[in-house]
């Protein structure tokens, strides 16, 4: 027995309004990253947010249209930057000075700044794969260059001025940003006219600029990640970088400190609000403790102190720092007096240094004791000298 089965049409929509499937609009579509309630009380106990989406990391949606848009921004910022940087062609300013350690790094002539030495060293490693010698002086400020390299020298500086404009658009997107905020913030900094001036001369001021700007990212970037899913592969690889970057920071000045302080301030902030949660259980807050005391406090003074390491490595020969240093360490720079040893005997003469006032000369007359040597004279007793000398020469003073 046959049997005829009509099924209803669905209505045709009205004309020019767009079609929509009959049940689209009553099953909402499945959640590929649902998870049930066990699920999201276990990630919470973690640390881990409402749920594991999939998302992009340290928080970074970044369209390939604004990557073409950001490509511009940056060729805009090179040309800025990079137009005419050999003029003028003589000394400006405070060049005299870090174009100065830059020669004596290559001369590894000892010296003392008050700054740690990693931008130094950077510009000297352009110097020195440009073949300077080291023989310019940076005398004095208008100083034509001679048989230097200044060009590629105040390219360092540049490309660091150069990268602080897309670091800047990164952070704002990370940030949560609009791309137009994030784009307008990009082109002031561009054209911004003091940040232009320090980044095309011989000056520690870009790389300064340039790390505390990095170093922003790269915590944006890790605390996105950690609101997320903590103690993941890119939780850990933002952690470390932000590390890195605050060593480096201040390595270049100790100005960088402020940058160490902001970082720290969140992070104190970031642990407080952990230690409020009552999901998350005290040995949970002690990981999360002790990572970023590793990451933030350890590897940024290690950095700081591998910097001074190649700085001590590389001046090994003696220079005009030597005054502000000890006798012992101006030994090891090859500058020290040579162990001698000589009988002391009656009639010989003795010259005495004072070791406080960076090895200067005592100051002293001849003069003769008519009383015997009961009497003093203005720098010592005979016995205390006679005593001086003895430990001095390891050798028994005939009385």
């Amino acid at each position: 027995m046959a049997t005829n089965v009509r099924v209803r049409r669905p209505a045709t929509p009205p004309p020019g309004l767009p079609h929509i499937a009959p049940s689209s609009h009553k099953y909402p579509p499945i959640r590929q990253d649902h998870l049930s309630a066990d699920e999201r009380r276990e990630a919470a106990s973690k640390g881990y947010g409402p749920g594991r989406r999939s998302h992009s990391p340290g928080g970074l949606n970044i369209t390939s249209g604004e990557w073409k848009l950001l490509a511009v921004v940056l060729l805009i910022a090179i040309g800025v930057r990079m137009f005419r940087i050999s003029k003028p062609d003589s000394v400006v300013f405070d060049e005299v000075h870090f174009g100065k350690f830059a020669a004596r790094y290559i001369k590894t002539r000892y010296f003392v700044d008050v700054h740690p030495p990693l931008a130094k060293l950077l510009i000297t490693a352009a110097a020195f794969i440009s073949g300077f010698n080291g023989d310019f002086d940076f005398k004095e400020i208008g100083k034509v260059f001679e048989n230097a390299p200044y060009v590629a020298m105040r390219m360092v500086p540049a490309t660091f001025g150069v990268a602080t404009v897309p670091t800047a658009y990164l952070t704002l997107r990370a940030l949560d940003c609009r791309a137009t905020t994030a784009l307008l913030a990009s082109i002031f900094l561009t054209f911004e006219n003091g940040l232009v001036t320090q980044s095309r001369h011989i000056l520690l001021d870009s790389p300064l600029v340039f790390f505390t700007a990095l170093t922003v990212f790269f915590f944006v970037g890790f605390s996105n990640e950690d609101k997320k899913e903590p103690f993941t592969e890119q939780w850990w690889t933002w952690l470390v970088l932000t590390g890195l970057s605050l060593g480096a920071v201040v390595s270049c000045k100790w100005v960088g400190l402020f940058t160490i302080a902001t970082v720290g301030a969140c992070t104190i902030l970031q642990l407080w609000l952990l230690l409020g949660d009552l999901r998350v259980s005290p040995r949970m807050w002690a990981r999360h403790f002790f990572a970023r005391a590793v990451c933030l406090i350890l590897i940024p003074i290690l950095f700081y102190m591998t910097m001074f390491q190649l700085h001590f490595l590389i001046l090994g020969s003696s220079g005009e720092g030597d005054a502000f240093m000890s006798s012992e360490f101006r030994q090891t720079l090859g500058n020290g007096m040579e162990d001698t040893y000589a009988d002391v005997a009656l009639g010989s003469e003795i010259t005495i240094r004072h070791l406080n006032t960076q090895g200067g000369y005592l100051h002293s007359h001849a003069h003769n004791y008519p009383g015997g040597s009961s009497r003093t004279c203005d720098l010592c007793s005979i016995s205390s000298l006679i005593e001086l000398l003895d430990r001095a020469t390891n050798h028994a003073v005939p009385s």
